[in-house]
């Protein structure tokens, strides 16, 4: 395999396995356990559970919790982009070498 899709490759399978450490922590068993970390957090805030003051903070939990996610998904996204962008310019950058000097190892066939 050739290095700039080695790199490729590799850049894929991380995106691969941050998205799967990403729908690990999706189950039900961690949605419960945000929500007693949550609960502990809006009572050590001093809300007592069923007022609105709790509830609120429930939802703010939540929500710092969903902003994480989407910034996480943003970031992953971000670096696809530019492992591709960095994929798309190596391979401009070995045609143009090859166009030069054909006779460079990297244009044979194979890469051999």
């Amino acid at each position: 395999m050739r290095a700039p899709r080695r790199a490729l490759s590799l850049a894929g399978a991380g995106v691969l396995a941050v998205l799967a450490l990403a729908a690990c922590g999706t189950t039900a068993e961690s949605r419960q356990v945000a929500f007693h970390e949550d609960a502990r957090t809006c009572s050590a805030f001093g809300s007592d559970y069923g007022s609105r003051a709790y509830s609120e903070c429930m939802l703010e939990q939540q929500r710092r919790r969903d902003e994480a996610q989407l910034k996480t998904l943003e970031e992953m996204r971000l670096t696809s982009e530019i492992a591709r962008e960095g994929q798309i310019m190596a391979d401009q950058a070995r045609r143009e070498r090859c166009r030069r000097d054909p006779d460079r190892r990297e244009c044979r066939r194979g890469g051999r």
